[in-house]
């Protein structure tokens, strides 16, 4: 829409939208009153909302979003009971998250997501999760109202995580199991003692990726997948609250560690194995061994024997080793090291889990899939403005081809760069570019919307890929966009 349209260009526009010839599958648009929202549900009129232009000059946003809200005419109906909410985006020229339809009943609290209605050439439109997932960094018009409906403090739990003790700090915080039921604000202490000013979604999802890093190299076995080993300091309670954090994870982020064996977590959540075992102890055992064992499978007479011999009994082999044997040898012994012996985490886990994470084995499988990173999937998400000056879409094919040559380390450190998390958890990664000098050039990730802010020009692509390549081994990353 033009930068000067006001309040009611917007609201004919989700007329025209929701309301197609005056009607829509609510009923009559003559049928109901009609308001214009800001993103804190907050009712605009013509002094609040004057251009689509001034909003934009005042709040600095890359992204103005809007709700048409609807309530029917009839004095007679309680118009606090039902009313619809429909989300209408506004964007610079630059591609939307997807946004949501849907009911909402009482005093707003409670979303029942509806139909999926079809995209605009400029306005995009769908179902998420969290409509506020990415609004936590915005800076408020100075013009909106005071928030009719604050939120509520009790169910806001606030809690403080140390950059260098991730794992410890948050094991800690989801001890208490009333975290599950609250909504979660994460601080976090850089390595100087100081606080990192960022907040919002994208250090959630930092604060995570880290946490199971962390949880990787000092809680697990395995060489590409890794399954939980029993320690001595960590009790049932440990564990559950390790339970907490994976299932936080997925309900407020869609994060889901997948580096953990399949197998270990279908015992989580369906009691049970459904993949194949071989395949995931050849990613568990180390790529060395995973040689011999895949020399003996295919070729039992070609194998050193005594190599064979070793590995096998590194695992605690007791059977007679032949070309018959081996496949149910094998078979055995990934049960033993991916399900028996962390049975005790997984009675854990399955209490706090499984009675809140509907998947089914080939939902699993295909969640993995989904969440890991390609440079197909990683060039998919990006979005870029139409009206592109030559420099900037050389930058942009850069880009691009820096992704195309990153290995799967990088590419993770590259999405935790401009999102937050190294797992692919969010649909779209939107790429602004801003005047810098030689001096100050540099990629500037903002997590919580997903927005990668790049130089206007490079020279060429080797400065380009070394500038990137410098910021993304450089590891820590402090977030400073309140």
């Amino acid at each position: 829409m033009a930068t000067d349209a006001g309040l009611k260009d917007i609201l004919q526009e989700g007329k025209k939208l929701f309301f197609p010839d005056g009607i829509s599958p609510k009923g009559c648009e003559t049928d109901f009153e009609f308001e214009v929202w800001d993103f804190k549900q907050n009712h605009l009129t013509d002094d609040t909302c004057q251009s689509i232009g001034n909003m934009y000059e005042a709040a600095r946003l890359t992204m103005l979003r809007f709700y048409i809200a609807t309530k029917p005419k009839d004095p007679e109906e309680d118009a606090s009971e039902t009313s619809e909410v429909v989300f209408v985006s506004e964007s610079s020229g630059s591609d939307i998250n997807p946004l949501q339809v849907g009911e909402v009943r009482g005093n707003c609290d409670e979303v029942i997501t509806g139909s999926e209605i079809s995209d605009d050439p400029e306005i995009t439109f769908g179902p998420i999760f969290d409509a506020e997932e990415d609004t936590e960094d915005t800076l408020v018009y100075e013009g909106f109202l005071v928030p009719l409906s604050p939120p509520n403090s009790e169910n806001v739990i606030t809690i403080t995580i140390r950059h260098t003790d991730t794992l410890r700090d948050m094991i800690t915080a989801f001890s208490d199991a009333e975290i599950l039921r609250k909504t979660l604000n994460v601080k976090r202490i850089l390595p100087d003692n100081t606080e990192e000013p960022g907040t919002g979604s994208g250090i959630l999802r930092d604060v995570l990726t880290c946490f199971w890093h962390e949880f990787y190299e000092r809680c697990t076995l395995g060489a590409t997948v890794k399954v939980p080993f029993i320690r001595h300091d960590f009790p049932a309670e440990k564990w559950k609250a390790v339970g907490r954090i994976l299932l936080k994870g997925y309900q407020e982020c869609q994060y889901f560690p997948n580096k953990l064996a399949i197998p270990f977590l279908e015992q989580v959540l369906f009691n049970g194995v459904y993949s194949d075992l071989k395949t995931h102890f050849l990613q568990f055992v180390s790529s060395q061994e995973c040689d011999v064992l895949m020399e003996a499978v295919k070729n039992f007479s070609a194998v050193d024997l005594a190599d064979l011999v070793e590995v096998l009994d590194s695992y605690g082999c007791r059977k007679r080793i032949t070309a018959e044997t081996l496949p149910t040898i094998l078979d055995e012994i990934a049960h033993k090291e991916l399900v028996q012996k962390p049975m005790f985490v997984i009675d854990c886990w399955r209490e706090i889990i499984y009675p809140h994470i509907s998947l089914s084995p080939e939902g699993l499988t295909k969640l993995f899939s989904e969440l890991q990173p390609t440079s197909k999937k990683v060039c998919q998400l990006l979005k870029f403005a139409v009206d592109l000056t030559p420099q900037q879409k050389e930058v942009k094919n850069h880009l691009k081809r820096f992704i195309r040559e990153l290995d799967n380390i990088k590419l993770q450190k590259f999405m935790r760069f401009c999102t937050g998390s190294d797992l692919i958890v969010t649909n779209s990664i939107y790429v602004e570019f801003q005047d810098m000098t030689e001096f100050t050039r540099r990629p500037v990730g903002h997590t919580c919307g997903n927005v990668l802010q790049l130089a206007n020009s490079y020279e060429n692509f080797p400065d380009f890929r070394s500038e990137f390549n410098a910021v993304l081994e450089s590891n820590v990353w402090v977030m400073d966009i309140v």
